[in-house]
């Protein structure tokens, strides 16, 4: 992957980029720069994993959907940052000598889409439509406000055209979309949307797709899994019950990364040629640590119902 396709619209041209930052005040930039990380990717899955970990059990399956909408919202990115191979504006600047001064030095990975812009939307879009705090308008406005200064941001600090976040907000509140779509009795919105990122990440890797391929797969394939298994089940643990699930979850992150250490091989960070092995950790790693979070309310309940001693 060279990173080096454009995309011929004023939408993926990074002059855009400059002439915003010309016009707004170095504090509105600043703040801008805060609220990008809203849309970290380590920020949007704390948020889903607490909702679907310790939200109520009549919404089970909303619950459920939300995680699917992440777990699409992610790899679907992935496959589509490789497929689509566009630099990104700070760095298509600096190869044509006008770098853009005010954005980072280094920034990994592709440009379109906005990952930042397509997992916010999807999940504070899904957290709008799924639950059921304050009221409906309520939360889509928050929800707007959210994803919009997120988008927003990528392309004030130069690290996105303004088509990569257009794409990502309107991919991730499909996903939403998707998901929300009434339901029968032969199909689960779950398992579409799961199906939908399990299958668009397969299908990316011989379109070219390859930085995060396995872990994409892995993370859709596990998800898949083991819902199948518990979706029907409406589990109702104690809040200390999941928390003491959540050891076996990171010894088995730690163990993962552990392993891959000692066998000489990243599993963490992103290769452009990954080998066998590379490939089959970073998968199984993937694929484990997803079903394990999922598995986790249920495993809970287990807990609180075989007290010590029986």
């Amino acid at each position: 992957m060279s990173g080096e396709r454009d995309l011929p619209t004023v939408l993926w041209d990074y002059e855009l980029n400059r002439a915003i930052d010309g016009v707004l005040p170095d504090p509105v930039s600043n703040g801008f720069a805060l609220a990008t990380h809203l849309g970290d990717t380590g920020v949007v899955l704390a948020l889903v994993a607490l909702v679907y970990w310790f939200g109520r059990t009549d919404n089970w399956q909303r619950r459920g959907l939300l995680v699917a909408v992440a777990v699409a919202a992610l790899t679907l990115t992935a496959g589509l940052k490789g497929v689509l191979d566009v630099q990104r504006p700070l760095y298509a600047a600096r190869a044509a000598g006008e770098p853009l001064a005010f954005a980072p030095d280094t920034y990994d990975g592709f440009s379109t889409p906005s990952g930042h812009a397509m997992g916010a939307a999807a999940v504070y879009g899904g957290l709008a439509a799924l639950t059921d705090i304050g009221r409906r308008w309520q939360r889509s406005l928050v929800a707007t406000l959210v994803v919009a200064a997120v988008a927003f941001s990528r392309v004030v600090i130069g690290v996105h055209y303004l088509g990569d976040v257009v794409l990502g907000v309107a991919l991730g509140f499909g996903l939403v979309w998707l998901g929300g779509r009434p339901s029968t009795e032969d199909r689960d919105p779950v398992v579409v949307v799961l199906l939908l990122a399990l299958v668009g990440s397969v299908v990316a890797v011989p379109l070219g797709s390859e930085t995060y391929a396995a872990a994409s797969i892995g993370t859709a394939a596990g998800g898949l899994a083991v819902w199948w298994v518990i979706r029907e089940r409406r589990p109702d643990p104690s809040a200390s019950a999941v928390a003491l699930c959540l050891l076996p979850l990171a010894g088995v992150l730690v163990a993962g990364v552990a392993v891959g250490g000692l066998l000489g091989v990243d599993i963490v960070t992103a290769v452009q040629r990954q080998s066998p092995l590379t490939t089959t950790l970073r998968g199984g790693l993937a694929a484990v640590s997803v079903g394990l979070a999922l598995a986790i309310p249920v495993v809970a309940e287990r807990l609180d119902d075989d007290p010590p001693g029986d």
